[in-house]
């Protein structure tokens, strides 16, 4: 009977006593979407470059869409000079970033920009880009 008292009185206190904090999971709407943005190996910042232009680095394998992504220079006014896909060293459908590889074919010279661009981003966002200035020559 003493037994039976003591568990009693110590599932009455368990009850009673204050449990540890635990943190409730975030709800959906409030889930990090990722941000993370392509990176450029090559050409460096400020290059000065000639055609054909050899583009490198690493992009999130979101930024892909049926194995590639856009890639261009624009001019200083935006107006377009080159434009041509990215494509991954590896496949796009697999999970992490990927290394990619694009060529660009140009004939204008002086400054531009060098413009990554997501490809299909999710409805109603606008595509994450990277801009790096270049000298074309």
């Amino acid at each position: 009977m003493r037994f039976v008292v003591l568990l009693g009185a110590a599932l009455v206190f368990g009850a009673c006593s204050p449990q540890p904090a635990t943190e409730a999971p975030a709800p959906a709407s409030a889930v990090e979407t990722t941000t993370e943005l392509a990176t450029v190996t090559t050409p460096a910042s400020g290059a000065h470059v000639t055609s054909p232009l050899q583009v490198s680095g690493v992009a999130p394998a979101d930024w892909f869409f049926e194995n590639q992504f856009p890639v261009g220079l624009i001019d200083a006014n935006g107006a377009e000079i080159a434009m041509a896909p990215a494509h991954p060293r590896v496949s796009w459908t697999d999970p992490g970033p990927k290394e990619y590889d694009a060529e660009l074919t140009f004939t204008a010279t002086g400054p531009a920009t060098l413009v990554l661009e997501e490809d299909m981003p999710g409805e109603g966002n606008e595509p994450r880009q990277v801009r790096i200035p270049v000298v074309l020559q």
